[in-house]
């Protein structure tokens, strides 16, 4: 006797944000970057089977969810070079995070026409699956166009749904190579850093296209505020794409490098002051290159002057979030509250915890 099993009638999938501690911009050209997970900022995908996959799509070309046009996007994006392909809006307040949308993929006539419908559909023909249209709503918890990585997680929240719904294993390459998809249909040139981050289950060193988990050791807190204020991120792609040619160019490509491979080492040695001076010198770096603001140097000083071990922006520039690092609960509180009278529309305050000494 021949026993069928049940379809399965759904599928759930979820991936989180994440923040570039060091090395966005000059990632693109060579250098190695060092990503830290956010696990308390989540995308969540729910995947079934659709009716038909070919009606209008709820997904805009930013990818970001636009279900009856919402504007509290979940896919848009601002991570480096991964994330350029949000709108340049430096000077526009952003919405409030979160958000929900749909994407409908497969079936007869269907045509990919953003990242995370790429992904799945690549996914799908990798899985030999031409006639199953699929519908995968998306709940994000994750900032649009703050350089957290947005538009990679609700790809790979997306995909993870739809292989849970078509009993498909998918592990963690695979998946970071199908978001990686969908982030070069979205984004041009796309390191694969966010793609990365996207599925990774701790810190991660990047490089050339190869993450590289690394060691951490020690306690600290790092801060993530919110500027409230659209990373411009194409715009900050191409002045520093610009400005990364020539000699001068090189020297500050091996500044980078310098930077980025010391705070590894620091993280491991648990030296927290060390990491702290890095991430300042490479905000300096990244002001060098001219991806900084006011408003981010205001809130990069506010968060020094209230005693952090470092500070600096994060993902793109012109805008979006910066970080800050800090040793003891009460210091965070102190800096945090500094960040808010500087402007700041919002702090998130993460633990980071490695290894004991």
């Amino acid at each position: 006797m021949t026993i069928v099993s049940p379809r399965r009638d759904v599928g759930h999938g979820s991936a989180h944000a994440k923040v570039i501690l060091i090395g966005e911009h000059t990632v693109v050209h060579g250098s190695p970057a060092i990503a830290l997970p956010i696990p308390a900022l989540t995308v969540h995908a729910r995947a079934t089977r659709a009716p038909d996959s070919t009606a209008p799509q709820d997904f805009t070309a930013a990818q970001g969810p636009a279900a009856a046009q919402d504007p509290h996007a979940a896919g848009g994006s601002a991570a480096a070079q991964d994330s350029s392909a949000v709108p340049d809006s430096s000077a526009t307040p952003l919405l409030p995070s979160g958000g929900a949308g749909v994407i409908r993929v497969g079936g007869a006539g269907f045509r990919p026409r953003t990242g995370p419908e790429f992904a799945i559909d690549a996914a799908l023909r990798h899985w030999n699956i031409t006639d199953t249209p699929i519908a995968v709503h998306t709940e994000s918890r994750i900032p649009v166009a703050r350089g957290l990585g947005s538009s990679a997680a609700s790809t790979a929240a997306a995909v993870r749904a739809t292989a849970a719904l078509l009993e498909k294993s998918l592990g963690d390459a695979d998946l970071a190579a199908l978001v990686q998809v969908g982030e070069q249909h979205s984004h041009g040139r796309a390191s694969g850093v966010d793609a990365a981050a996207a599925v990774s289950h701790g810190p991660i060193r990047f490089r050339a296209g190869v993450p590289t988990p690394i060691p951490i050791t020690g306690r600290a807190l790092l801060l993530v505020a919110d500027t409230g204020v659209s990373a411009g991120t194409r715009r900050a792609v191409g002045i520093a794409t610009a400005r990364l040619t020539g000699q001068r160019g090189l020297e500050m490509l091996r500044a980078a490098e310098g930077l980025t491979e010391d705070a590894a080492t620091q993280l491991a040695q648990g030296d927290w002051p060390g990491v702290g001076r890095s991430l300042t010198r490479f905000h300096d770096l990244l002001a060098d290159l001219g991806v900084s603001s006011d408003v981010l140097d205001r809130a990069v000083g506010a968060a020094l002057d209230a005693g952090a071990l470092g500070a600096k922006l994060t993902g793109g520039g012109l805008g979006g979030c910066l970080l800050a690092l800090a040793d003891h609960p009460d210091a965070a509180a102190r800096i945090s509250e500094r960040l808010y009278d500087s402007g700041v529309h919002q702090v998130w305050t993460l633990p980071i915890e490695g290894e004991p000494k």
